[in-house]
């Protein structure tokens, strides 16, 4: 099968700090990928790199077999490589679905002139896109707070909230960056189902980078693990946890 993301020799320097190093894999739709790694292994750049807030020094990468390092984050998001921050984004002052409807302004198939004017084509297509906001509010058990403004939710909700926004555009590649932040055990877990089924059933492929190694092994396919910007294993679960060169690099022992 095709992988939906194929990443070749990636690397990125920052004034001659090497933050990744010839960094390979690939990715496919359905697939949970969880990359770890200490603080400082390059995770993060390596999203960045991904989604084109940073610029790749040397190498490929290809999305649906086409090229995107080089795009902007603008053009590489409307090709379906989305992404959440580990700092949020979110409106504080609008709702909760007022904030999942902001980010599906540019799925919704209706003009500015023609909401204003109550046009029935925009009003019908407003009408969709609240009716899908609420269903991906209620599947993160938030049907209740829809429509409290986000600056008085807790900051597990908030969380939520986002992830929400970013999953309505319906991306066929997501970029998850520490999704469980600031959420309760209960809602961690309740957010790896979902993120399950959004790759199981949805056939989204999902790649995040998670702290939580206990969730991290339970709810990923592939796991690669990055140390100083060095991919140094890629594997099942089972896999990562007897790899001799992951337990001293990130676990402390071997």
């Amino acid at each position: 099968m095709e992988p939906i993301l194929r990443l070749q020799d990636v690397s990125v320097n920052f004034s001659g700090l090497q933050a990744l190093t010839k960094v390979t894999f690939n990715s496919h739709a359905g697939e949970v990928r969880a990359v770890i790694g200490p603080n400082g292994a390059g995770k993060t750049t390596l999203f960045n790199a991904i989604s084109g807030y940073v610029g790749s020094t040397e190498g490929t990468i290809y999305f649906k077999g086409m090229p995107i390092h080089g795009l902007s984050p603008h053009e590489i998001s409307i090709k379906g490589v989305r992404r959440t921050f580990q700092n949020g984004g979110l409106f504080p002052e609008l709702t909760a679905l007022e904030n999942v409807l902001a980010g599906l302004h540019v799925q919704i198939d209706s003009s500015f002139l023609g909401i204003v004017m109550g046009l029935g084509e925009a009003r019908e297509a407003e009408r969709e896109g609240i009716a899908r906001a609420r269903r991906l509010l209620d599947l993160m058990d938030l049907g209740a707070i829809a429509d409290q403004p986000v600056k008085d939710l807790s900051g597990g909700q908030q969380r939520m909230v986002e992830i929400v926004r970013t999953l309505a555009t319906e991306p066929p590649l997501l970029l998850l960056d520490e999704p469980v932040v600031g959420l309760s055990p209960p809602m961690r877990d309740r957010m790896m189902e979902i993120i399950r089924r959004l790759a199981g059933e949805e056939g989204i492929g999902i790649m995040l980078i998670e702290h939580v190694i206990d969730l991290v092994m339970s709810g990923s396919d592939v796991i690669v693990v990055l140390s100083s910007g060095e991919v140094i294993a890629e594997g099942t679960p089972d896999e990562i946890r007897q790899n001799r060169e992951v337990l001293e690099a990130y676990l402390g022992h071997a």
